[in-house]
């Protein structure tokens, strides 16, 4: 990691936790500068809990996300009054520029109305499906798109190296985390040099994300090799809760007709360099077609929020014919920033939609009752609901977190069970054999609900067979919960959980 950045990133979380005892001491100077006993102070905040829980009820939120905000209001009614409103400050003054461009149509190509009429006869709950990605997120539906599945970091990551040697004309990167390690040495030494022979190479990381982890001299040594970097939402020294909202996207885009995306951050763990967590299994899809542009337009968007300068998309825009290519590709994303949340809403529609089965790997299970009423009603209607979450985890706590959901779900007949050789973080479904999703969307709040997402919708591809079969070769290395067993853990387990749940969403 280095000293250095440990330090910084410590001084940096002081300097926090300082300035916000400040503004509790300013406060409490005012109120006693007009000789006002401190418990007017405290009956003061009492009130502006009060208003701040009416506040948070009315909102069209999700259930468990207003109860987790109006408990923390109320057991410490200074502390979580004051994180609740500084958050929301946060989201309209830093958010409010990316607003601005989800107004911003034109760039969207439009979609093929004859195959679009062809799929609704064809299926029309998939079609279904996709115009709900559609009105929610704006992505629409490609065909002349073939699409590649891996299943793990290893056989992505060649890939990876291959199509970047092959880049002509640019490369954009945009990534969680970029950390010291032999993958990103090997990614950058080849940045360098299409770079410098006239690629146009853009880095877009998130600050949080690759805080303590970032190569050394890492904005220097891009800035000497002509590739450009953004930081996305970095620290500033005032109360900023917007720390919270990060950029969860893993997405690389070549020449506009090659984009990679899963839950691969560029680390040595992910590729298993470094045996951080045991074996660490993780999923990812590369695209070649017409269907890459909406991976485009993601990073694009992104990177013009931060920068603040229009960027000409029609300039990255490019076409290719494929000889082959079936099915329906629909890549899509998800944040904070609209009030519908297209990473839970899609999970849900397939869930509900689904008539045989459901297989589901996620290294978080960390959901709502909206999600488990699904998941139970599926398995109660005899669909074959799988999940797959980590047997050795990357945090205790959210492991605890998501064996705490077990009991219901088990008790409805969703089958779960744990990766045993470490840690999978793939993020998976897939359903019937007609329909699949893969991306960076975890089945936990920060991914449903605060940070910025994407994924890949598949239909009646290749591919799903291949996700499939994965699906059933990790089940062969799982250890599967058994109710009866699992119901014995013990008291002190179970009132853990429970205390936990309560402020799940804000973990």
């Amino acid at each position: 990691m280095g000293e250095r950045r440990i330090f910084v990133a410590v001084f940096k979380f002081v300097i926090l936790i300082f300035w916000t005892m400040f503004q509790f001491v300013a406060i409490a100077l005012v109120f006693n500068s007009f000789n006002i006993s401190l418990i007017y102070y405290f009956v003061f905040f009492e009130i502006i809990s009060v208003i701040f829980v009416i506040h948070l009820n009315y909102k069209d939120k999700n259930t468990s996300y207003k109860i987790s905000w109006i408990v923390l209001i109320l057991l410490i009614p200074v502390v979580g009054t004051l994180i609740y409103i500084f958050s929301m400050i946060g989201i309209k003054r830093n958010f409010n520029k990316i607003n601005k461009i989800e107004l911003d149509k034109d760039v969207f190509p439009k979609e093929d109305q004859d195959m679009l009429s062809s799929f609704k006869k064809e299926n029309k709950i998939r079609y279904n499906e996709t115009r709900l990605i559609k009105n929610i997120s704006d992505y629409g539906c490609y065909t002349n798109t073939k699409v590649d599945y891996f299943s793990s970091g290893e056989d992505m990551y060649k890939k990876l190296l291959e199509e970047l040697k092959n880049a002509k004309k640019f490369i954009f990167l945009e990534y969680f985390i970029i950390s010291k390690s032999k993958m990103w040495d090997e990614i950058f030494e080849i940045l360098k040099e299409k770079a410098n022979n006239g690629v146009e190479v853009r880095v877009l990381v998130d600050y949080v994300g690759s805080l303590v982890v970032l190569p050394k001299d890492f904005k220097k040594s891009l800035k000497v090799n002509n590739i450009k970097l953004k930081i996305f939402n970095p620290f500033k020294i005032i109360l900023n809760f917007m720390l919270n909202y990060r950029d969860h996207r893993k997405i690389t885009v070549i020449d506009g007709n090659v984009a990679f995306t899963g839950g691969i951050n560029i680390g040595d763990e992910y590729i298993n360099e470094y045996k951080k967590y045991g074996y660490w299994k993780d999923m990812a899809v590369c695209l070649k077609g017409d269907a890459v542009y909406s991976f485009t337009i993601m990073f694009l968007r992104m990177w013009q929020s931060i920068s603040k300068k229009k960027e000409d998309f029609s300039k990255y825009k490019t076409s290719c014919k494929l000889e082959k290519s079936q099915g329906i590709v629909m890549p899509y994303n998800s944040g904070p920033i609209k009030p519908d949340g297209a990473a839970e809403y899609v999970y849900l529609n397939i869930i509900n939609s689904a008539k045989n089965y459901i297989y589901i790997t996620t290294p978080y299970l960390v959901i709502g009752y909206e999600m488990t009423l699904a998941l139970c009603l599926a398995a109660k209607r005899g669909v074959d609901v799988r999940i797959i979450t980590p047997f050795i985890p990357d945090k205790k706590i959210v492991q605890i977190l998501t064996r705490s959901h077990y009991d219901n779900l088990l008790d409805s007949g969703v089958k779960i069970y744990e990766y045993t050789p470490g840690f999978i973080h793939g993020k998976t479904f897939v359903s019937d054999g007609e329909c699949a999703v893969v991306g960076t969307i975890n089945l936990d709040y920060r991914s449903l609900y605060l940070h910025f997402e994407c994924a890949t919708y598949l239909y009646n591809t290749p591919i799903i067979v291949n996700i499939y079969k994965d699906f059933l070769r990790t089940i062969e290395v799982s250890k599967k919960i058994n109710k009866d067993v699992w119901e014995k853990r013990s008291l002190s387990k179970k009132i853990v959980e429970s205390i936990l749940r309560m402020f799940a969403p804000l973990v």
